[in-house]
């Protein structure tokens, strides 16, 4: 067994939320509790009693009652028949506002181009008031849809907030996001109402997104009304109306509370659909019991509003928390910008991907000392572990794993536990997570698939204008019947932790965030140049990755440098930077199987070094010997 990297106090320990929490199950359920692993058993034996335990323990504000905590029989043959807490109302925002203090500080701001500044929670709440009333007055109501392009910004907590609190459905893109990107996403869910930044900062340059609100006012058919954060009416809503007391409608418990996007693999990113209840029980969960997250701390997630993390971060509120924003690029001035808010700040919790934290293992940080790290988006190396343990001796690493599916992290950390490198703590509670063989067969200690065998309140309610949960069951329960299947490859380890091995699916991982090969797809087909692509990202032993694009042109052309700069410039424009491969080779042919699915994953198998014959089925496929052609290429 490996040596422990990090072994908690006993003073972290017991003066965590965790701890007290288990002290609260053992007192009412009349058992003893001596570890985490036992309590973790607790919660997935005894799933109604762990989730209203979660309820009563922090202490849910609801309306009406509830029969059951969960109507589901163990033998159906996935989770969306699975309902929760039927009966009861409740509403996100209320409990947001629960942690207000007259004179306390609710966010803590600053971009690459603007100074370091503070927001209580009266100027949080007054800017609230003033964007809830202006709703109101446009007819928004319970179940609309509000659309957003907007940047991390203490507005765009504002906006969300007023939003939630009328019962709305929240729904964002950041602005680098192309605009195929944000149509491909907003046209889905018919918003009412769009708000919009024209402009953003990143990395000293400034861009404009004019072009995209009059193509999204003319695509998105059913906006009734459009406010651009950067032209007069703004300032108009902000000046009409006088802040007067918040109030709040209490919605279901599966009553939509955010829509976020799927990667888009096999075609338009499906919207996932999120549920008030589900997600506010999961963030206590996640943030308090998991992330140690406590009252008066400051807690910050380097995130877009387009990645989960920021609705994620964002529930810190709700623990008491001060929410620290930081807007623009993270490496700003040699990484001196972002450095110099946590300082003064006093971040507690800091989050960002896997690879930022790989890419500052030689970068020396003075005067700052913070009590947890977490790291998502891709694996975390153990040689990064070691070396942030090695510029911050107490900090305790957590390094998640979940997803924009249950908007949370079903691995993650523990108070009760050690750190080992490389590895995640533990399975967070209520989670009934395995590793299955290719057989659906529960193994240990070898690499399998990531399965969730029991429902959990934070995964989707259904996709938007998925009528008929077809996606939904395609997306989850397709491969093994009865579990939840991921689409992680995980191994977990006797008596220590749990090791990521990134996806198991076509999806993309690029810096930590999941990009859809359809996206770079539409793209790259529409050049006339170009007949068909294939595109895979590597996992790279530094814990960064690699983009890949594979092309066949048509007949006679070559891929030379102006080819190249076509395809780089129209992944970018309609896209994002992100989109844009890190290499672009050349081949006769792209793999398809005999029913015409293209095959990514044999070709990702292969730079990972494995024969072909290991990594596909030749039996299967329409043309077998053009996969010889890519172990040419360099990975």
């Amino acid at each position: 067994m490996a040596a422990p990297l990090w072994t908690p106090s006993k003073q972290y320990t017991e003066s965590s939320p965790l701890f007290a929490f288990k002290n609260y199950i053992e007192a009412k359920y009349k058992n003893n509790i001596p570890d985490y692993p036992s309590l973790h058993q607790w919660s997935i034996d005894h799933l109604d009693s762990f989730w209203e335990s979660v309820l009563n323990y922090f202490d849910i504000s609801y309306s009406g009652n509830y029969t059951n905590v969960l109507d589901w029989e163990a033998n159906s043959p996935d989770f969306i028949a699975a309902k929760w807490f039927e009966g009861m109302e409740l509403s996100y925002a209320e409990h947001i506002f629960k942690s207000y203090k007259a004179n306390g500080v609710a966010i803590k701001f600053q971009s690459e181009y603007e100074e370091y500044q503070e927001v209580k929670w009266e100027e949080l709440k007054s800017k609230v008031s003033k964007i809830q009333q202006y709703l109101i007055d446009q007819g928004i109501s319970k179940g609309d849809r509000i659309a957003a392009v907007l940047n991390n910004r203490v507005d765009t907590i504002a906006i969300f907030l007023a939003a939630n609190s009328l019962g709305a459905i929240w729904s964002c893109c950041s602005p680098d996001f192309g605009d195929k990107a944000i149509v491909e996403r907003f046209e889905q869910i018919e918003p009412k109402l769009l708000f919009i930044e024209t402009k953003y900062q990143y990395n000293d340059k400034t861009f404009s997104k004019n072009d995209t609100l009059i193509m999204l006012i003319s695509k998105l058919i059913t906006l009734q009304s459009v406010v651009n954060l950067n032209d007069s009416m703004w300032n108009t809503v902000m000046e009409k109306y006088t802040p007067k007391a918040l109030t709040f409608v209490r919605v279901p418990f599966s009553h939509p509370i955010w829509i976020l996007y799927s990667s888009g693999t096999t075609g338009k990113p499906k919207a996932i659909t999120h549920s008030t209840g589900g997600n506010l029980l999961e963030h206590f969960k996640a943030l308090a019991l998991h992330q140690n997250v406590q009252a008066g701390e400051n807690f910050l997630w380097y995130s877009t509003t387009g990645w989960m993390m920021w609705n994620y971060a964002l529930s810190s509120l709700l623990c008491g928390a001060t929410l620290c924003l930081f807007e623009g690029i993270i490496n700003h001035n040699n990484h001196q910008t972002f450095w110099s808010f946590l300082k003064s700040a006093k971040v507690d919790h800091l989050g960002a991907g896997a690879v930022y934290f790989t890419s500052i293992e030689q970068l020396e940080i003075d005067d700052y000392q913070p009590k947890v790290i977490g790291s998502t988006g891709s694996p975390l190396p153990a040689s990064t572990f070691e070396a942030l343990q090695k510029k911050f001796p107490e900090v305790h690493i957590i390094s998640l794993s979940g997803g924009t599916d249950v908007c949370s992290a079903f691995l993650s950390g523990s108070s009760m536990l050690p750190v080992y490198a490389g590895q995640l703590q533990c399975k967070t509670l209520g989670s009934d997570i395995v590793a299955f063989d290719e057989d659906g067969m529960e193994v240990w200690d070898e690499v399998g698939e990531l399965i969730i065998k029991k429902p959990m309140p934070s995964m989707p309610v259904y996709f938007w204008s998925d009528s008929d949960n077809a996606k939904y069951r395609d997306s989850y329960f397709d491969k093994f019947p009865h579990v939840w299947a991921h689409g992680d490859w995980i191994k977990i380890i006797s008596d220590e932790g749990i090791i990521i091995y990134g996806r198991s699916d076509a999806t993309l991982n690029r810096g930590g965030v999941r990009i859809g090969t359809a996206e770079i797809y539409n793209a790259v087909n529409e050049l006339e140049e170009v007949q068909d692509a294939l595109v895979i990202t590597t996992d790279e032993s530094d814990g960064s990755s690699k983009m890949l694009l594979f092309v066949r042109l048509v007949e006679n052309l070559k891929l030379d440098d102006a080819i190249q700069k076509r395809i780089k410039s129209n992944l970018r424009k309609q896209y994002s930077p992100r989109h844009v491969p890190d290499s672009i080779f050349q081949v006769a042919d792209i793999p398809y199987t005999l029913s015409g699915k293209k095959l990514e994953i044999p070709v990702k198998k292969i730079f990972a070094g494995i024969p072909i014959d290991k990594a596909v089925s030749k039996d299967i496929m329409r043309n077998p010997d053009c996969l010889e052609e890519y172990l040419s290429f360099p990975g």
